[in-house]
């Protein structure tokens, strides 16, 4: 399972983005995943461990946000491989 948190707009995440990154938590930007809708596609992926601290820091920050989602990880790890 995943962690991602979903933005409304680019701007947002972005802004969203460097407060956590800032605060020194594991996010990484990137798609929305398929199971959970966002307006602009777009989504943090929170880091194995740190979806807590990740909740505590938008909390207590007041950051914007749309929403937090659990996504079972569907990720392929034998994606692009060809022989």
């Amino acid at each position: 399972m995943s962690w991602y948190v979903l933005v409304e707009s680019h701007t947002q995440g972005l802004a969203l983005y460097q407060e956590l990154r800032r605060a020194g938590l594991g996010v990484r930007i990137a798609p929305a995943p398929r199971g959970a809708t966002s307006c602009c596609g777009m989504s943090l992926l929170v880091d194995d461990g740190a979806e807590g601290d990740v909740r505590r820091a938008i909390e207590e920050g007041g950051l914007a946000h749309d929403r937090m989602v659990e996504v079972a990880s569907d990720i392929n790890p034998h994606r692009d491989r060809f022989c």
